[in-house]
């Protein structure tokens, strides 16, 4: 059985600066260490990929240099290249922005069964923002009417709600708690690793005062600061995802 890795970050991964510490952790969960295939994934974005030149330099610095920027939006897309290109991945990155538009896509082109697949057999699976809290069962999004805040169902990796940028959105404190399903918050520059069912907190030391927490539903969602102590989530192991 395959070791399942997944990254789950909030605010910006800077492939712009000449180090980021939470890219090159993901870069580093690989088992492959040559020749890796880095599968970059924008529709959170609208498949905006203005910075292609700036991640591919970012990457090429690591000695990654197939890197494939994975446009789902793209209707020309067969099914076939997109199941090749997710399935051959050795790591999946998806970059923030609208989760709505996200999950609709992906399951408009029939990607969400890929990536799933993708977890299953080891693939290293990572993302920011919005492109976090797709992989896990439920995210939480500015992106309704107006800005207004909703829960989406995501791709169920992991059974947990998700909510990046904990620290600038107070009101998932309230909104969590007609869920009645655990929750996690990410401040930004920092990320929850999850490899074999075992968690570890990657600070990009941008903020000291960042960190991720959980927040459990029989607790009336109590707030606990993963960054300060160590607890057992045994949901993180042997869950099963549904197809």
């Amino acid at each position: 059985m395959s070791i399942k890795k997944l990254v789950l970050a909030s605010g910006s991964i800077r492939f712009d600066m000449e180090t980021d510490p939470i890219m090159d952790h993901i870069l580093s969960l690989s088992d492959k260490k040559e020749n890796l295939k880095f599968v970059y994934v924008p529709t959170a974005g609208r498949d905006n990929v203005e910075d292609e030149a700036v991640i591919r330099e970012y990457l090429s610095r690591r000695g990654v240099t197939d890197v494939n920027f994975l446009l789902l939006s793209d209707d020309s897309l067969t099914d076939e290249e997109i199941k090749e290109t997710i399935l051959t991945a050795d790591v999946i990155y998806a970059k923030g922005g609208n989760l709505k538009f996200l999950l609709e896509t992906w399951r408009r082109r029939g990607a969400d069964v890929y990536f799933k697949q993708a977890y299953e057999n080891g693939t290293v699976i990572a993302g920011n923002s919005s492109g976090a809290m797709c992989w896990c069962k439920h995210g939480y999004d500015n992106c309704g009417i107006g800005g207004r805040f909703m829960f989406l169902d995501g791709l169920d990796l992991i059974p947990y709600i998700i909510c990046p940028h904990f620290e600038d959105w107070p009101e998932f404190l309230e909104d969590v708690k007609m869920q009645e399903l655990d929750g996690i918050g990410i401040d930004n520059d920092i990320a929850i690793s999850i490899v074999d069912g075992e968690y570890e907190i990657i600070d990009a030391k941008r903020n000291i005062r960042h960190s991720a927490f959980y927040l459990p539903a029989a607790e009336d969602y109590h707030v606990y600061d993963l960054g300060r102590v160590k607890l057992d989530l045994p949901l993180l192991r042997n869950y099963r995802i549904k197809y």
